[in-house]
């Protein structure tokens, strides 16, 4: 039989060897065995409490726009009728205090062209080109729009140009319920004071103008009727210049809208 210290001797040189179990006489077959079931994490298996009737109420009222400030959109309505010319228009609206936009953009975008033209045209919200030189239809767009008009023998004298909005959202994005709101009584009382025979509708001007959530794809080629208290206006949406220019097989869409507001114009003529 092994000592005490023989035994220590071979288990030391079993540990060096690399052996760290013992097995019986009798082989096991390992492959044969089930894998052992491996426990959920701890954090798994914590239970997290249902929302309360009162948090679910929160997250659904949240989703929704908020309603726009009905004092600020009065006050726009107040200071809108009031005024009685284009000029006291746009000397209001460079004073207006009563929308956040003015506060970041570089001008106010109000109008420019012949303000007794018959053909009235209403841009997008102004972008950066607009916001640097305050008129509306600048840059490659408003070099666009002006061979699309030469195209059905117009010029920039013939047209009246005016924008959506006076101001550029920051960032060009989308303007949120409260900054239309507020900006709408401006562009309708412009409308009514210029009193033109048709207005065009370009890009997203359509849906802000009409109260309709469709897009300009949907809008386009199709007259409508703006009514602007004793003021009662045909208006047709069409493709804004800046999206021909990202989507040229669009400006053949373009043309047949350009067609029918020669056809109008010329038929309006004495």
């Amino acid at each position: 039989m092994y000592g005490n210290a023989n035994i220590k001797q071979i288990l030391d040189f079993y540990l060096e060897a690399g052996v760290n179990e013992t097995i019986g006489e009798t082989p096991i077959d390992h492959f044969a065995l089930k894998p052992p079931v491996k426990s959920a994490p701890a954090e798994q298996t914590v239970r997290r409490p249902l929302p309360t009737a009162r948090a679910a109420t929160v997250s659904v009222s949240a989703a929704k726009p908020p309603r726009p400030n009905a004092e600020l959109v009065n006050h726009a309505k107040s200071v809108a009728a009031d005024c009685a010319t284009i000029d006291a228009l746009k000397n209001a609206v460079e004073l207006f205090d009563g929308c956040s936009l003015k506060e970041l953009a570089t001008h106010t975008v109000f109008a420019r062209g012949n303000a007794k033209s018959p053909l009235m045209l209403i841009d997008r919200p102004a972008a950066s080109d607009e916001d640097r030189t305050g008129l509306p239809f600048s840059g490659q767009s408003g070099e666009l729009l002006s061979k699309m008009l030469n195209a059905i023998g117009l010029t920039e004298d013939d047209v009246y140009m005016t924008s959506i909005l006076p101001w550029r959202p920051p960032g060009g994005r989308a303007p949120t319920t409260e900054e239309q709101a507020v900006c709408l009584p401006f562009v309708e009382r412009h409308i009514e004071l210029a009193a033109p025979q048709t207005v065009i509708l370009f890009g997203e001007a359509a849906s802000f103008l009409t109260g309709k959530k469709s897009g300009i794809n949907r809008l386009r080629g199709k007259w409508l009727t703006l009514e602007y208290g004793e003021t009662s206006v045909r208006a047709l949406p069409m493709f804004h210049p800046a999206f021909l220019l990202e989507h040229p097989a669009s400006k053949k869409i373009a043309w047949k809208d350009l067609l029918t507001i020669q056809s109008a114009i010329n038929a309006a003529r004495p």
